[in-house]
């Protein structure tokens, strides 16, 4: 489990894609996520599936995101495998009501030092859509640099990324 000033990090649950589904079935949310549109519930199922194996593989994972105050699940943010490469990518979505708090930067954070210290990994990516302005705003403030265009999944996407601050 990581933690934050307002935030728990914890490994997902099979049942946890219940949670996650108000999320991923938000067209707002979806918007900039592949191609639009909201995710079917077997998609939802295997996105938990997924992190789960790679939590249990890789000490890391999309980390559900709880609030401190609540429980309530308001998104999620960690690292995965970056499908067709040798990176490892962070990543975050939160449900629209908890837009604009800082909270995504706020996890990243420490998912990031997290990656860096506990899980040894040298670089981390970020890949989004050029319009996910927020999504940008987010990689800028964790000091990611822009690298590249790229086709991830099909989809057009900027790669920034950030290497492991010197000792």
């Amino acid at each position: 489990m990581l933690e934050t000033a307002r935030m728990r990090l914890l490994p997902w649950q099979p049942d946890d894609w219940l949670r996650l589904r108000p999320i991923a079935t938000d067209p707002q949310v979806m918007r900039y996520i592949s191609d639009g549109q909201p995710w079917p519930d077997e998609r939802i199922r295997e996105f938990v599936e997924r992190q789960i194996g790679h939590f249990d593989r890789l000490g890391y994972c999309l980390w559900k995101l709880l609030l401190n105050e609540t429980s309530a699940m308001i998104g999620f943010c960690g690292l995965q495998p970056l499908n067709g490469t040798t990176e490892t990518e962070i990543g975050w979505w939160l449900g629209r009501a908890w837009w604009g708090r800082g909270l995504a930067t706020e996890a990243a954070r420490t998912v990031l030092l997290d990656g860096f210290e506990r899980a040894g990994l040298e670089r981390i990516v970020a890949v989004a859509m050029a319009a996910n302005r927020a999504s940008l705003h987010v990689m800028e403030k964790l000091g990611m640099k822009y690298e590249r265009e790229m086709i991830h999944r099909g989809f057009g996407v900027v790669l920034y990324a950030v290497n492991r601050p010197a000792q």
